[in-house]
């Protein structure tokens, strides 16, 4: 599993920004499809809100079958 550092300023991020800074989409709407498709998943938990935020810590992201990555949100 690749490990992805994120550095983000305040306390929290969206899901689907992360998504995008962690290389596992192109783009914010893609993310976002793939969250309404049910193709998302953290630390095996299928994604529901397309606008969850994610605080400071370690998580691992999987979209699609394929792309994963262990994301450290600093």
């Amino acid at each position: 599993v690749p490990e992805v550092e994120v550095a983000i300023e305040g306390e929290s991020i969206g899901i689907s920004q992360l998504l995008k800074l962690a290389g596992l989409v192109e783009s914010t709407s893609e993310a976002m499809r793939a969250i309404q498709q049910g193709g998302v998943k953290l630390d095996s938990v299928k994604v529901e809100d397309k606008n969850q935020q994610l605080e400071k810590g370690v998580v691992v992201a999987q979209v699609g079958k394929r792309k994963f990555a262990k994301i450290t949100i600093k």
